[in-house]
């Protein structure tokens, strides 16, 4: 197909969310005078099975090149109608929605306002469209290997467990020996000599602590010692100490590894989860988990349990061969404009921007990016452009707001 201006727009009546506030078909009218757009309509509830279908059938009868859905939030449906646009051979970044829900008919409860405000957001998204161009997904596939970092009762709980279901595992234990806190405790000697025998799928460092630590769910790269370690999970196990008032902290130079993780910590410095009922175990970044006592102080019964379960859901979310689409929005930096302040460096939440020491300009990686947009935010000198978030389309979509 190819990329022509034959923009189809798609106004969701959201039941009564939208249709009840504002009139869409008013909407549909006026948008379908502007130029490019050769179909403007309105539909009942566009994310429904038939919604889908009726835009699927839409988008290969009028062989559309750009596509508006004007309809809820992104974060609830963006990847639904992404998926249709690929079903309907769309490359899915040529389309583009509008929240007239929570931005407009929630918001603006007088109608002929609402219904207004609605047109130009639509129109310049119509506008933005003219300018996107068709990016492409990369599949890598995952890497099943997990870092456990902590060499204590639940490290080495987790280590064998996933080694027994045929996982590589790398053991980093800071001390020289493993056992941390329990060393010589009945309770941690059978997976101590397990550990330490060399058991098939389980490679120990001790004296060893991770220096740098980049990437994402199913391809992390952390660097410990002279050692680079590819791993699709990260398991944090490093334990808590008691303090001087009787309370407990997390574990001497954790900080220092949230910071290397980007990890978010809550008041009392231990890791924030990603759900504390649905996902205790999970933090908020995908892929990196915490057991033991690094989540906060548990008896040695508890560790254990903790790390069964975080050894399960490992084996069932990185499965071996599974692939994994890389994040095509991601930012580029242009070596001419490049002055080398290195400020984006500090400001990558996924550390996939590296300097170049012999050109003397930063470079991304565009595997690790993905695509969060801190780094063109601030660039001081301009040299870092987000694909589909490009200061034309951007001014595009400003004019048909304004106009």
């Amino acid at each position: 197909m190819t990329v022509g201006k034959r923009i189809g727009v798609f106004v969701c009546a959201c039941g009564p969310n939208i249709a009840d506030v504002l009139d869409i078909e008013r909407v549909a009218g006026e948008i379908g005078k502007l130029d490019g757009v050769i179909l403007s309509e309105t539909f009942g509830l566009l994310c429904s099975p038939d919604g889908r279908k009726h835009l699927v059938s839409r988008i290969r009868g009028n062989d559309l090149h750009r596509v508006v859905i004007a309809a809820c939030s992104p974060r609830d449906h963006e990847t639904t109608f992404m998926k249709v646009c690929e079903e309907a051979d769309l490359n899915p970044f040529m389309m583009e929605m509008v929240n007239i829900r929570e931005h407009v008919a929630w918001v603006t409860p007088d109608r002929d306002a609402a219904t207004e405000k609605a047109v130009r957001l639509v129109r310049g998204a119509v506008r933005r469209t003219m300018r996107h161009e068709p990016l492409e997904k990369m599949k890598i596939v995952c890497n099943p290997d997990t870092v456990v970092i902590g060499g204590g009762l639940a490290g080495m709980t987790t280590a064998i467990l996933l080694a027994e279901a045929g996982r590589q595992v790398t053991l980093i234990e800071k001390s020289d020996s493993p056992g941390g806190f329990l060393s010589g405790d009945r309770r941690v000697a059978e997976p101590a000599r397990t550990v330490s025998s060399g058991k098939k799928g389980i490679k120990m460092l001790l004296n060893t602590q991770p220096e740098e630590i980049v990437g994402f769910f199913g391809n992390f790269v952390l660097s410990a010692g002279n050692m680079e370690i590819k791993a699709g999970a990260v398991v944090l196990a490093t334990g808590c100490i008691a303090t001087e008032n009787g309370g407990f902290a997390p574990a001497e130079d954790f900080g220092r590894l949230a910071e290397l993780l980007r990890l978010p910590l809550d008041d009392e410095g231990f890791p924030e989860r990603e759900h504390a009922s649905l996902s205790p175990l999970a933090t908020p970044i995908e892929g990196v988990y915490v057991t033991g006592c690094a989540g906060g102080p548990c008896f040695p019964e508890e560790a254990v349990a903790r790390s069964e379960a975080v050894a399960g859901a490992i084996l069932s979310s990185l499965v071996p061969g599974r692939e994994l689409e890389t994040e095509p929005r991601t930012s580029v930096i242009s070596e001419t404009l490049c002055r080398g302040c290195k400020t984006c460096l500090e400001v990558c939440t996924y550390g996939a921007i590296s300097f170049d020491a012999e050109k003397l300009v930063c470079g991304v990686n565009g595997v690790l990016c993905r695509g969060c947009g801190n780094c063109a935010a601030a660039c001081p000198s301009g040299a870092i452009r987000s694909r589909h978030f490009t200061p034309d389309q951007l001014r595009y979509q400003v004019e048909g707001l304004l106009r």
